[in-house]
C-alpha cells in the first residue's frame, strides 16, 4: 500500500437495478478482499460502532458463504491473511445487484453494508483482520457458542 493508493478519489462501484447476482471484472480503482462469513463477523463486531465516515470498514457484500470488501487498488501489500482471498484489478467476483440487502442466511447474496464511504482503510482494516484471522479457530468456536 502506499500513500497514492489512500488518496485517490473514491471510484463508482458497479450498481445494476436488477435482481440477482452479476460477475464484474474488479477495478479500475478499486479491488476486492474475500472472506469467510465466521471470519467477517469477528471483523465487523470489533470495529462496529465507529462512525460511518471514520470507519475503516466500507460497504460490504455477501455471496456463497464469503463475504468481500473493497479498497483501493494496490492494498495487497502487506499480504492479507491466510483465509482471505485478494481479488486484483481485471479479476472477477460476483456482486449482488446493487438494491439487494443480504437476509443473513448462509450462502445468500446481499449487500451487507453500504454506509459511508465504499471502499474500506487498509491501513486500519490490516491489523484488526490480522489479529482476528490468527486467532479465528478459537474466536469462533467461541462466536458459535453464543448464538
Amino acid at each position: 500500500m502506499t500513500l497514492a493508493t489512500l488518496t485517490r478519489p473514491i471510484p463508482a462501484l458497479p450498481q445494476d437495478p436488477l435482481e440477482g447476482v452479476h460477475l464484474r471484472q474488479v477495478g479500475p480503482g478499486w479491488e476486492v478482499l474475500l472472506m469467510s462469513e465466521p471470519l467477517a463477523q469477528l471483523v465487523t463486531r470489533a470495529l462496529a460502532g465507529r462512525p460511518a465516515r471514520v470507519a475503516p470498514l466500507g460497504w460490504v457484500f455477501a455471496h456463497a458463504g464469503q463475504r468481500g470488501i473493497f479498497l483501493p487498488e494496490q492494498s495487497d501489500d502487506p499480504a492479507w491473511p491466510p483465509g482471505t482471498t485478494y481479488l486484483k484489478s481485471g479479476a472477477n467476483v460476483t456482486l449482488p445487484s446493487f438494491n439487494q440487502r443480504w437476509t443473513g442466511h448462509d450462502g445468500t447474496s446481499g449487500w451487507v453494508s453500504r454506509d459511508g464511504s465504499p471502499l474500506s482503510r487498509p491501513l486500519l482494516l490490516h491489523p484488526v483482520l490480522t489479529a482476528l484471522a490468527a486467532a479465528q479457530p478459537r474466536a469462533t468456536t467461541a462466536l458459535e457458542s453464543r448464538t
